[in-house]
């Protein structure tokens, strides 16, 4: 979608997650519902999740595809009450995420742009 000049674009910041039903790792944007909830969604498979701390691989600890907390992430298809607001950074902070964010993508772009670790 190209990008009108003088428009603001959106930000969803984005996770890494794994869903072990599929056996690999997705990407997670996190939005606010109109609720104020906040939600992952990982839009390759169209599913989302509101434990996304436990859906997610934190920059503080190293990935496990065993890990037992994947297996406890309860996911349910995407539905348009959810909606596309993206949230804050200072929602991120309030519910303690951010150390699970590893990046953003912009409304206009596909794909994840990746914050450094250096």
């Amino acid at each position: 979608m190209p990008r009108t000049p003088g428009t603001l674009e959106k930000i969803f910041y984005a996770a890494d997650a794994y869903l072990p039903s599929y056996e690999q790792g997705a990407d997670l944007i996190i939005v606010r519902a109109p609720d104020g909830q906040l939600w992952g969604l990982a839009c390759e498979f169209e599913l989302c999740t509101q434990d996304i701390e436990k859906a997610t691989v934190s920059s503080q600890q190293p990935f496990g595809e065993a890990d037992p907390k994947f297996a406890e992430v309860r996911w349910s298809p995407h539905h348009d009450g959810i909606g596309l607001l993206p949230a804050s950074w200072e929602d991120l902070m309030n519910a303690g995420l951010a150390d699970c964010i590893a990046g953003y993508q912009l409304q206009s772009r596909l794909g994840i742009q990746r914050f450094s670790q250096g």
